[in-house]
């Protein structure tokens, strides 16, 4: 584990500028986009895929969902269909009892008309092999008062690369659910499997410093009696990639006018009609183990 790297988008920074000149910047408006997300995981549960169309940038509200897709995730001796959730158009469902297996590779398949085409979109994720967890620990931050260190005890999958995402949940609610909390951990060529009381996260535990903080990084804080349950996904590398170019984007370019960050490259393609498509999103499958753990403030 010594050669484990985290990648965390740096969400603890500002910028102060002053401008001499107003600029003027006229925005036109992209035309909409299909957007296909998707996934499936090792949890026994409702898999959902959405459907819908991209808005305008400066439009404040949900991005339109797409009825009367045919929506399907398979391997090669499975096939689910998912239904359109009656109460939220666009979003797709497996049955309740559908489970991802470590190991498999699953495809999406999505037909759809979009601008008066229909067409067929796909993408393809292998399942990777999940970590081994034995336990966490919640322990007081050597670097300051009002953060807490999560440590993690168990074992890396027997793959050569891993990419893990880590999440913590606070009484059932996530604390680090947003895209720019999202966290990745590298383990490259680890020849030593075994973890014993690696650092996996830090949390901020509430206290008057720790409000600035925690509103700031947009984790929620921890007080003492809290549940809190640390999830470990199995993640591919091309959903890596594809969360931390995201992160960029949201990032924006530092400085300023240096060149744009790279764009977001979906996984996702379009089968018929043939050529370039005007579409987003991402499919993916991932594994998932967690551990739980109650806050205690030491005392």
């Amino acid at each position: 584990m010594k050669n484990l790297r985290y990648i965390i988008f740096p969400a603890l920074c500002s910028l102060l500028l002053s401008c001499t000149e107003r600029m003027d910047i006229d925005v036109d408006d992209a035309p909409p986009q299909l957007v296909i997300y998707g996934h499936i995981t090792t949890d026994t549960m409702q898999h959902a895929v959405t459907v819908s169309r991209s808005l305008n940038y400066f439009e404040n509200a949900r991005p339109e969902g797409i009825s009367n897709a045919t929506v399907t995730i398979s391997t090669d001796d499975e096939t689910y269909v998912l239904q359109e959730n009656p109460t939220e158009r666009g979003t797709y469902l497996t049955a309740p009892d559908v489970f991802g297996i470590e190991g498999k590779t699953y495809t999406l398949n999505v037909a759809v008309e979009f601008n008066g085409v229909r067409g067929e979109y796909e993408a393809s994720s292998l399942l990777p092999r999940s970590i081994r967890m034995d336990s966490v620990a919640l322990q007081p931050s050597p670097l300051t008062s009002y953060m807490v260190d999560v440590l993690l005890y168990g074992r890396l999958p027997e793959s050569e690369h891993n990419y893990l995402n880590v999440q913590a949940f606070k009484n059932g609610v996530a604390i680090n659910g947003k895209l720019a909390n999202f966290s990745i951990i590298v383990s490259e060529n680890a020849v030593n499997k075994e973890i014993y009381g690696e650092q996996c996260l830090y949390l901020f535990r509430k206290n008057d410093n720790s409000e600035l903080m925690s509103q700031s990084s947009g984790f929620t804080p921890v007080e003492d009696g809290d549940l809190i349950r640390i999830q470990v996904s199995s993640i591919t590398k091309e959903y890596a990639d594809y969360v931390l170019n995201a992160q960029k984007e949201l990032q924006g370019t530092m400085p300023i006018f240096s060149g744009p960050p790279v764009n977001v490259k979906s996984n996702i393609k379009a089968v018929s009609p043939s050529g370039e498509s005007e579409v987003c999103g991402f499919f993916t499958a991932y594994s998932k183990q967690s551990s739980s753990r109650v806050y205690r403030e030491e005392k």
